[in-house]
Parts: structure tokens; sequence; C-alpha cells
């Protein structure tokens, strides 16, 4: 096999082309190398000019970054945001000042008013001419006032609130209850001076009461009845449906849910609008002069004429001539805001009272 010269020809061939690849594999890496220095040189020697650099940030200035387009919006709708804040506090702000305002304008003006009045009155104010006798005194004025507060509130309380919880809770979003609001509207609108004239000819006249404490108080009655009604009314609207619901869910009647679960919550209202009511029957003063009348004694019952304080009052100064006689005014309108002030005091005490006792009930 040895002696074959083909068989040396082939390992002389299979040497060569080791060597030969060798020597190929050196000259490739230093074509290689050749190429890269001359591209490098070919790069130095263009005429490349680099692009202008900024220059360095000041240490005061903050070095400027890239912002993608979605950061600008981001940004963008930050500011904004900010700005309709900034601009919602400051009306906020205006609107509280006003509110702010408003409150001290009728507070200073109630103030104001009282104020005046007591220090008025301050130099002839004496017990002598308030309980003195009863010719010279207040008393019957008193008197007369209470019982005609006292009449009208005992019809016009019972039958408004009835009505309100009629319209609200029975006939509610009907065409009877709308055109029973259209009615109690109406009669809001309508001038004191008509309701004593209807109060004179009806229950003075037709009745045959005559000028008396109840014939007044019927006629006050019919007037402080849309207060009472549609103050009664917004109070009811305040109870949650939710109330309702569970009590009648719970298998009560519709008149055990009135009573203790609808009408306390609403009772705060509900004396809202007496002290409504009684503001209103305390100054009124021509149902009163042509139904009760203008006679100055102590009524010892509702069917006696009397005179109010709010009556006294229009006498005092229509025939006062001298200081004494203002101050003799002043001092009856004193004791007539203190007599509203304890009238409403009294009815405050008595709702606490009877809303105390419904949750004891309860």
């Amino acid at each position: 096999m040895f002696g074959n010269r083909n068989f040396w020809k082939f390992i002389t061939r299979r040497h060569r082309g080791t060597e030969d690849a060798k020597e190929y594999k050196i000259q490739d890496q230093r074509m290689t190398r050749m190429n890269a220095n001359e591209l490098g040189s070919r790069y130095r020697s263009s005429k490349f000019t680099p692009l202008p650099q900024s220059p360095l940030p000041t240490p005061h200035s903050p070095v400027p970054s890239p912002q993608s387009p979605l950061e600008n919006i981001a940004n963008n709708s930050k500011t904004i945001q900010t700005n309709r804040r900034k601009s919602r506090k400051a009306v906020d702000g205006l609107q509280l000042g006003l509110m702010v305002l408003a409150s001290v304008l009728v507070t200073g003006a109630l103030a104001g008013i009282v104020a005046y009045i007591v220090i008025q009155s301050a130099g002839s104010f004496q017990l002598s001419f308030i309980f003195g006798p009863l010719r010279t005194s207040l008393v019957p004025m008193i008197a007369s006032t209470a019982w005609t507060v006292l009449v009208s509130l005992a019809i016009a309380l019972p039958v408004g609130i009835m009505t309100a919880i009629y319209l609200h809770e029975y006939a509610y979003q009907s065409k009877l209850s709308k055109a029973l609001g259209l009615a109690v509207d109406t009669l809001a609108g309508i001038p004191s001076i008509i309701y004593g004239l209807f109060g004179l000819l009806f229950f003075c006249r037709l009745f045959n009461l005559g000028q008396s404490i109840i014939a007044g108080g019927l006629t006050l009655s019919i007037m402080i009845l849309p207060v009472i009604i549609r103050t009664t009314e917004e109070a009811l609207k305040t109870v949650p449906p939710s109330f309702r619901e569970g009590s009648l869910s719970l298998g009560a009647t519709k008149i055990q849910t009135i009573t203790h679960v609808v009408l306390p919550p609403a009772l705060p209202g509900i004396l809202t609008a007496a002290i409504l009511a009684i503001g209103r029957v305390v100054g009124e003063s021509a149902p009163v002069l042509l139904t009760v009348g203008i006679a100055r004694n102590l009524p010892k019952t509702v069917f006696e004429p009397g005179r109010t304080l709010t009556i006294h009052l229009y006498y005092l100064t229509k025939e006062a001539i001298g200081p004494d006689d203002f101050a003799h005014a002043f001092t009856a309108a004193t004791v007539l805001i203190i007599l509203v002030l304890v009238i409403n005091t009294a009815v405050k005490v008595i709702g606490a009272g009877l809303g105390d006792a419904g949750e004891n009930l309860e």
C-alpha cells in the first residue's frame, strides 16, 4: 500500500489542501485588517462636519430632556386640570363670600331692628305700663294676641298637616293633587284685606259671631293654611322613601307608617311651619281689625272682641303727639317681640317633648 503512487498522491494533496486552507485564512484576516484601516483613513480624510453641539447647561438651568408626544399630552392635561382647579376654587371662594355677606346682612338687619326698638323704649319701659291697671296697661292686648294665636293654630295646624299628608302620601302627582296645589298657591297670593272682608261678611255676619276672637281666629287660620301646607309638604319630602318601604314590608299599615315612621323625622319642618304661621298671625292688622275689633278690654272667652298688640301699636302711632306717646308705642313693640319669642320657644319645647314621646313609644 505504501508503495502505491496513488496513495502518496492523496496524502500529498491532502497536506497541501490543509496548508492552502491555512494560507487562505491568514490572507483573509490580512484583507479584513486592511479594509478596516482603509475605511478609517477614508473617514478621517473625508470632509465630514459634525453637528453643532448645544452649550453645556449652567448650574441654574435644568438639563433639557427630550419628551415623547404622550408625555407632552400628559403635561398639557395636568396644566389644564390645575387651571380648572384654581378657577373652581376662586368661584367657590366668591360664592362663599357672597353667602357669608348675605347672612351677615340678614342677621345685622334683624339685630338692628330689635336694637333700635329696645333702645327707643329703654327710657319708658316700666312694669306698671305693662302690668298696671287694665285701662292703661298692655295686659288686655297681650291676652287678645295670645288668644288669637292659639285659636288660629288650633284650627289651622291639624287641617294643614292632614292636607299636606294627603297631598304627599296619598294623592302624590295626581290630578287632584295638582288642583289642590293650585288652590293652595292661590290662597297664598290673596291680599290680607280680602281675607278681612271675607271674615267680616262670612264669620261675623253670616254666622252671627260678631267681632270676636273666634271670628278672627277662623279668618287667620285660612290665611296661614298655605304656609303650613307647603312647609309641611316639603318636610315630608325630606323623609327617604326607604323608611316607608321598610315599614310597609314589615307589615305596618299606611296610617302606622305615617304616624310612627314619617312624621317623627318631619317634625322639625312642621315646627318651622308653626313658627312661620305664628309670625304671620301676630303681624297681621287688616283682618284682625275687621274681625277681632278694637275693644280695649280683657277677653275672657273666645266669643268676645279684643285688641291685639299690632292694632294697639297702630292706634298708638296714629294718635301719638309727643315723645312719650312714641315711647309707649316702642314699649308695646318690645313687648310684642318678647311675646313672639316666648311663643316660638314654647312651640319648640312642645315639639321636642312630642318627639321624645314618640321615640319612647317606638
